[in-house]
């Protein structure tokens, strides 16, 4: 039963995604997702109890499970030097948040961030659960000698903002750029890191 259920949420997390995508969060109504998935509203509101929360739910499972994931690789490599790692770490955030879809939800989050709760929403499951991994792992790096002893959360900020803010700001507001190319973002994050490493190594 419980994997049904869960099928089911998974399936209406997806064709949410979709008509938000389509028609944005203000055009979009629980009667017009429950008719795209051929269901009822009753049955919408029985996994979430309004369009805010499912909406929130729509753009936190953009980013759940890279964040396991990418937590996992830290921890895998944390005994190794962290310039590879967090080159690594970095490009692979870049190459996630570029995935058409996902750059795509980004900008529509940016654009309802000023409706009730949802830039604050998205901010706790997405950006700072970023923060909060980043910063465990430079914790640990610090502990092992490997960076300069400062605080973790301040040096994995100044970490991110260097890597998808510093070159790449623009593309978030511009939806008809290309998106950049994998040696772009490679390069982009080796200058992130150089910048970075400069700041906090020992």
């Amino acid at each position: 039963m419980k994997v049904r259920t869960d099928a089911k949420r998974a399936a209406i997390l997806e064709g949410a995604r979709q008509v938000f995508l389509e028609m944005g969060f203000e055009r979009t109504s629980m009667g017009e997702i429950a008719a795209r998935l051929g269901g009822s509203k009753a049955t919408l509101y029985g996994y979430f109890p309004s369009k805010q929360a499912l909406f929130i739910a729509v753009t936190a499972q953009l980013g759940q499970q890279y964040m396991t994931s990418a937590q996992e690789r830290l921890e895998e490599n944390a005994a190794e030097a962290p310039g590879p790692t967090l080159q690594n770490f970095g490009e692979q955030l870049l190459a996630f948040l570029f995935t058409p879809g996902n750059l795509a939800t980004i900008r529509m989050v940016q654009s309802e961030a000023s409706n009730g709760d949802i830039g604050r929403l998205f901010h706790e499951q997405g950006p700072a659960s970023s923060v909060t991994v980043l910063g465990n792992y430079i914790s640990g790096a610090m502990k092992r000698g490997q960076l300069r002893r400062a605080d973790p959360l301040v040096a994995a900020q100044h970490f991110l903002a260097l890597v998808v803010q510093g070159e790449l700001s623009h593309y978030f507001f511009q939806p008809d750029l290309p998106k950049p190319t994998r040696m772009q973002m490679k390069r982009v994050v080796e200058r992130a890191l150089d910048v970075f490493l400069h700041g906090y190594a020992v």
